[in-house]
């Protein structure tokens, strides 16, 4: 056999490799050696806050960097010199989000008179204080989120958790209240840190509260022990889920609030079983009222799903009255969703054992098919969770992304409450 010279050789395969091209037999594809993406960089930490942005969001300014939603069914606020931290002026807002038609309740700071602010050099390095003091009474949470807009409209969001505040609870004393930039959701709405417009406080539940000296600083989270680690979660589905024994589950609790319209307390003089139980005192009567509620997440605020569970689930609680008897109880009880929507049932005697509520102790058992909307709405549901019908299409919460049970307090009224659960409705 006649051996072809290596140059010959490499003629004719050169010929080969294009007629087969041509003929489309043979595709090049690319190729890369390493597909990863590469982190974005960590900005460096400015020396100066002011060489980033203006730190100062509310200092006394009157003017109209400083604004309220204009419908005072909601919200109603205003700068004010009667009750300061610190300088001569203060915000003081007060709010309601259950009244009828509040679809938002909030307020806003264009500071830096509107000009945009790139605070996108500060996301890892700092945070926004501002000193948080009830106008009366005790609130056990803050029930605010924190949203930065920028021009475009793009946003992010921080809740303002008791995790960040100087002290347990908001009362009557100013404290200082910490919220790390590195805590906003940017990616949700698309928030451009590089151009950010004004920082509003979109209030939720309901509220009255004065805030001062709110700015930027620098902030890095602590370093956490390395035992410090959060415990896996129970299954949130698992019943039964007790949600109030001798303190709310995971201290995820709200409404432990005294005032005008509603006491909320846990108290060691009556319990069903344990040492504590709730304490319940409310009347609307006046026209400042307009809502008593309190409510518990038993997921850490996680978004539960109960599609599985609600035709199989009661809410049950231990009820009695301070004397006399009863037919029915002036309050509604059941599921929010985070769209919001609500699925309630009137508390009546029927639930109760004896077929009214007396002064003794009952065992009160609600499934949750009985409350507004969810019969409906498991009627109509398709096999499938991820074609579930919308809540507002049934009138009701949506049982795929449950967030608390709720209890709203209605007219007036006195009762104790104690053993607040989830259980099986056999």
């Amino acid at each position: 056999m006649k051996v072809l010279p290596h140059r010959v050789f490499s003629s004719v395969l050169g010929v080969l490799l294009l007629a087969l091209v041509a003929s489309g037999c043979v595709q090049f594809q690319p190729a890369t050696l390493y597909t990863g993406v590469e982190p974005a960089p960590v900005p460096e930490r400015p020396r100066k806050l002011t060489l980033a942005a203006e730190p100062i969001i509310f200092q006394d300014q009157t003017d109209d960097t400083v604004w309220f939603q204009d419908d005072e069914r909601c919200t109603q606020g205003r700068v004010t010199s009667e009750v300061t931290y610190e300088g001569e002026r203060a915000i003081a807002v007060s709010w309601d989000r259950g009244t009828e038609g509040c679809e938002w309740a909030g307020l806003g700071v264009g500071w830096d008179n509107w000009a945009g602010k790139d605070l996108s050099t500060l996301l890892p390095y700092a945070a926004i204080e501002m000193h948080v003091r009830s106008k009366e009474g005790t609130m056990y949470g803050l029930p605010i989120v924190l949203t930065l807009e920028d021009y475009s409209g793009g946003m992010g969001f921080a809740y303002t958790g008791n995790r960040y505040f100087e002290r347990p609870v908001i009362d009557e004393e100013w404290q200082r209240v910490v919220v790390p930039l590195s805590a906003f959701d940017l990616e949700e709405e698309n928030l451009d840190p590089t151009n950010v417009k004004q920082l509003m406080f979109e209030l939720q539940q309901s509220g009255s509260i004065y805030l001062d000296e709110i700015r930027l600083i620098f902030y890095e989270e602590p370093e956490q022990e390395p035992w410090l680690v959060e415990a896996p979660r129970p299954d949130p589905t698992a019943l039964p889920i007790q949600l109030f024994g001798d303190a709310f589950i995971n201290d995820n609790g709200w409404g432990l609030v005294t005032d005008n319209c509603q006491s909320v307390e846990i108290t060691d003089e009556a319990a069903a079983s344990g040492t504590s139980a709730l304490h319940l005192q409310w009347d609307l009567s006046p026209d400042q009222c307009y809502e008593a509620a309190m409510g518990v997440s038993w997921d850490r605020w996680y978004p539960v799903d109960m599609t599985g569970i609600a035709e199989r689930t009661a809410i049950q609680l231990d009820v009695r009255l301070p004397s006399g008897t009863a037919s029915d109880l002036p309050l509604r009880i059941g599921l929010e969703d985070y769209g919001r929507q609500l699925s309630l049932a009137l508390l009546d005697a029927r639930y109760a054992p004896s077929g009214q509520f007396t002064s003794a102790w009952q065992t009160v058992t609600i499934p949750v098919t009985d409350l507004e909307g969810i019969a409906r709405t498991l009627a109509a549901s398709p096999a499938t969770v991820g074609d579930l019908p919308t809540a507002e299409a049934q009138g009701g919460a949506d049982l795929s992304n449950v967030k608390q049970l709720v209890v709203y307090m209605v007219d007036a009224g006195e009762v104790f409450i104690d053993n607040l659960r989830l259980v099986e409705n056999f």
